[in-house]
């Protein structure tokens, strides 16, 4: 069969997020394809470097999710990255082939840059920030007046959220700005040379199992695009080695946090697949409504509601019939919300239960990524060991 490579950094329990636009996808995979899914722990070091002190959990408590959700250890090879060193050796001999230029066009890279330029602390940055904070007052202010002309004062949510999209947009606008301003590289005290180097690591990551096929979404393609350069300039200097790899496509669902913008842990926004149902409840209660739903008998727009577009992936049955009530009026946000979290408990019931058995002895788990590296290793070393043929380097 041919072989899939794709991973995860390990940052501990997933989310709802992972589950819908990951996990899903890396179970269906398993019927057709030798798959390789790997515990990305070196490239956890590109960001996470001064603080290494919680990985080791990170890495058990997400693979105890991966295997709740049905990724089969005895289908699919789980393993982690850095105990398989032809990782490292891979990455060093394709270092060699990619230039510096290439490296600082990586689209990750520049956002990334731009995102340090905002936080860094500088005067401009506390100029930057007070006119970010008078906007959005400016604004809050005069909407309110607005609004409040008429029957009732504008609600506390919907000024929330006014608040929060005017300064997100804002952000937004600059980050894109200084991403297209910048030629050089700043604050180069700030990036190490690994996170530059990340993509480099990825190629190897991905070529070292020779792996035809990188399961992605559409919005991901610039990022395998350099693994396939790095394979053809190989190819082309010493040999046919590596096979191209080819994009997977996926298209996954969008799956909102409750502030409404995509679930990240980084944002604070996420629901674990393991949250305990009162949480999930809390969760559910506080997320960000239709806003321009005021009062309950306001007619809704469900298509720009977070809460239904989870009622879409946790509650499909019922869809319908809640969107046409919404839409006339009938259906008030705190019983859709409560309906939700009613739907998600019992959803995620069937992961939490198997997460608890795992939980009980986390050694079984451990064992599964040493079996999993073991398999793992028998590919990369014939793979260097064409590598090197093919290079004509010392064995």
């Amino acid at each position: 069969m041919d072989r899939v490579l794709s991973g995860n950094r390990p940052t501990g329990k997933l989310h709802i997020g992972h589950l819908f636009g990951v996990l899903y996808n890396w179970r269906k995979l398993q019927d057709n394809y030798s798959c390789y899914y790997m515990v990305a722990d070196w490239h956890a070091l590109t960001t996470q470097w001064q603080d290494t002190s919680k990985i080791r959990d990170n890495i058990v408590d997400m693979v105890i999710d991966w295997l709740v959700v049905g990724i089969d250890p005895t289908r699919s090879v789980l393993f982690v990255q850095s105990e398989v060193k032809e990782h490292a050796e891979l990455h060093m001999v394709f270092s060699m082939l990619v230039t510096l230029s290439r490296l600082l066009r990586n689209p990750t890279f520049k956002e990334y840059v731009a995102e340090l330029r905002i936080k860094k602390e500088t005067p401009r940055k506390s100029v930057l920030k007070t006119a970010v904070r008078n906007t959005v007052d400016v604004f809050i202010e005069n909407v309110a007046k607005k609004l409040n002309s008429g029957e009732g004062k504008l609600d506390l949510d919907f000024m929330a959220y006014l608040r929060s999209e005017l300064q997100k947009t804002f952000l937004e606008n600059l980050k894109k700005t200084l991403e297209e301003e910048e030629e050089d590289l700043p604050y180069g005290s700030l990036v190490n040379y690994g996170f530059l180097g990340y993509p480099v690591l990825q190629a190897a990551d991905i070529l070292v199992y020779r792996a035809k096929y990188v399961p992605i979404g559409a919005d991901q393609l610039p990022h395998l695009e350099l693994t396939r350069e790095i394979a053809r300039r190989f190819n082309s200097l010493y040999g046919e080695v590596f096979p191209i790899p080819e994009p997977l496509i996926a298209e996954f669902p969008k799956v909102p946090g409750l502030d409404g913008r995509k679930m990240s842990k980084s944002y604070g926004n996420a629901i674990e697949i393991s949250e305990s149902p009162e949480s999930i409840r809390q969760k559910v209660k506080r997320m960000y409504t239709d806003p321009l739903k005021v009062r309950k008998g306001d007619p809704g727009h469900p298509e720009e509601c977070p809460v239904f577009m989870l009622h879409k992936l946790f509650n499909r049955e019922e869809v319908d019939e809640i969107k046409e009530s919404c839409i006339r009026g009938q259906l008030g946000c705190v019983e859709c919300k409560r309906n939700l979290a009613e739907k998600m408990v019992k959803y995620l019931e069937p992961f939490r239960e198997k997460r608890k058995e795992f939980e009980k002895d986390r050694s079984q788990v451990i064992d599964i990524l040493k079996e999993g590296a073991r398999k793992a290793a028998l590919v990369t070393r014939e793979t260097m060991e064409m590598v090197r043929d093919a290079m004509k380097i010392w064995k």
